[in-house]
């Protein structure tokens, strides 16, 4: 449908796309009064629930409860792992990569992506360049307007860094909850200080870890939504209008052509 406005949601760990889009039932209400269809891919890597948590330590940890997922359903996914004996390193195999190609020329091209704590990190990993990542030209996906980061954090590892070293342009909202304990602050703010003062907006819940669905919090991330593409379409018709006039103004080689006619004139 011609002008049609979508945006990619990618869940958390231990999630899916089901669960995804039932734990966002608000966002998701209020984006469509505003002209959005959300679309929900579900991650390549099932999850065992049963197998997270193993050690001595860990025994009575609810999966569940700490990852913001479905106490009932077993059917849960994750997009990467880590990497043994490691807490914060992982590493993204290009199933993943090869499978948001193929979800992107089946059902964009996007406005925009809201992602979840993991599905966050990787959304700000694939916003730094995110047609070269998932090899698209800019026909099958022109540049995205907006990004969602709910408990998003950076993604640690060498390999990741060179992408995030770039200036990303793409207007970016980071939301964190004040008790969230999943995700510590210190990561979720590496991600939010790649972007450059005047494209990241910060936005604090007093809840932990999850996506808000209270009507007062829905209408900050739907007004900032507005707000971001009404200043793109200002500053392209800013731009339009300064071109405009660029072609408008007499070129210094017709001047002097017109000088050298009235000359001869004399």
């Amino acid at each position: 449908m011609v002008g049609e406005k979508k945006v990619l949601m990618l869940h958390g760990f231990v999630q899916s796309d089901k669960i995804f889009s039932a734990k966002t039932g608000g966002l998701r209400k209020n984006l469509k009064k505003l002209g959005y269809d959300l679309y929900y891919p579900c991650a390549p890597h099932p999850v065992d629930k049963k197998a997270l948590f193993q050690s001595e330590a860990e025994k009575g940890r609810d999966a569940a409860k700490e990852y913001n997922t479905s106490a009932t359903s077993d059917e849960v996914y994750g997009w990467f792992f880590r990497k043994p004996g490691s807490f914060n390193s992982f590493e993204i195999d290009q199933k993943v990569f090869n499978y948001l190609h193929k979800y992107v020329l089946a059902n964009g091209p996007f406005d925009g992506i809201i992602g979840f704590s993991q599905g966050a990190g990787l959304g700000g990993y694939l916003i730094t360049d995110f047609n070269k990542i998932l090899n698209l030209t800019d026909e099958q996906q022109p540049a995205l307007r907006f990004f969602i980061s709910f408990s998003g954090f950076k993604l640690e590892d060498k390999i990741y860094q060179k992408e995030y070293d770039k200036t990303i342009q793409i207007p970016s909202l980071h939301v964190r909850g004040e008790l969230d304990a999943v995700v510590a602050e210190s990561r979720m703010m590496a991600l939010y200080d790649s972007w450059p003062d005047n494209k990241r907006t910060l936005l604090v819940h007093p809840g932990a870890h999850f996506v808000p669905n209270s009507k007062p919090f829905v209408s900050q991330v739907c007004n900032w939504i507005q707000a971001t593409i009404n200043e793109e379409v200002q500053e392209q018709d800013h731009q339009l209008k300064v071109e405009q006039r660029q072609l408008d103004k007499p070129l210094l080689d017709d001047d002097l052509m017109n000088m050298i006619d009235s000359l001869g004139k004399l």
